[in-house]
């Protein structure tokens, strides 16, 4: 009953989401990458955005 309920609440959580997809090259964009693999990238995507939408 619980796994169900749980199932549920991610079902619906996920159809609220949606995801944009960041393409890195591996040879010429190795240092950014390095530093997203580092950091929480969603969150600080996130910030940035809000950040312009203030200016």
């Amino acid at each position: 009953m619980v796994d169900e309920k749980l199932a549920e609440y991610r079902k619906r959580a996920e159809a609220k989401r949606t995801t944009k997809k960041v393409s890195f090259n591996l040879e010429t964009e190795k240092d950014i990458l390095d530093v997203a693999n580092n950091i929480d990238f969603s969150q600080w995507v996130k910030e940035k955005l809000r950040e312009k939408l203030k200016k």
